[in-house]
């Protein structure tokens, strides 16, 4: 049940992160990088990794998320060229999916997916919604 529901967090994400890197220029990619680099961003970032890392979870949803990642990291990198970027995605649903499999309720992170479902690369302040991660996912899944 849970790999059916990463399949679908990963096609609803996919189709939000393209829209977002055809948004952006090469030119435009240090700056999100220094904005997501910046301490008001990166620390909230890290707080919310801290929150997850270590819990434990099944190889096979492990090894799923891991494929997510991957394929993010390639299609990120097709995109834009950046080899810096991409990781920066990569770990970004790697957070959402942890988070997500653990049901752990982060406004933080929910925003975070919010932000990446409305076509924007996170940096700096987020979108903020109210729903939960499910409902977001579910919503864009029909868009």
């Amino acid at each position: 049940m849970i790999i059916q529901e990463l399949n679908t967090l990963e096609a609803v994400f996919n189709e939000s992160l393209k829209t977002a890197l055809r948004n952006i220029s090469p030119g435009n990619i240090d700056t999100i990088l220094d904005n997501r680099d910046d301490a008001g961003f990166s620390d909230l970032w890290m707080k919310a990794y801290q929150a997850v890392e270590g819990r434990i979870m099944d190889l096979k949803t492990e090894d799923k998320i891991s494929e997510i990642r991957k394929e993010i990291f390639v299609l990120t990198f097709k995109i834009t060229g950046s080899s810096d970027l991409p990781a920066y995605i990569s770990d970004d649903i790697g957070l959402i999916c942890a988070h997500y499999v653990h049901h752990m309720d982060n406004s933080w992170v929910t925003d975070l997916l919010f932000t990446y479902l409305n076509g924007q690369i996170p940096q700096g302040e987020l979108m903020k919604t109210d729903k939960t991660m499910k409902d977001l996912i579910r919503q864009f899944r029909y868009h």
